[in-house]
């Protein structure tokens, strides 16, 4: 697979969605995609599990 400037994936990389499904990223835009680090990866999806669960509570808190 290849990145939205066509490089192909270097080896160690995961293709990343930057604005995660959940909270509106488009999954089939290249602009929403970014190669990251395995280490990246993890950082990424703590901050978004982070975001998101400050957003139901918020939304629970609505209710």
């Amino acid at each position: 697979m290849s990145d939205k400037n066509g490089n192909s994936r270097r080896k160690g990389m995961e293709l990343f969605e930057i604005t995660p499904v959940i909270v509106g990223g488009d999954p089939m835009s290249l602009e929403n995609k970014i190669w990251v680090t395995r280490q990246e990866h993890f950082e990424l999806v703590r901050f978004w599990n982070r975001t998101i669960g400050d957003l139901r509570k918020a939304a629970r808190a609505e209710e």
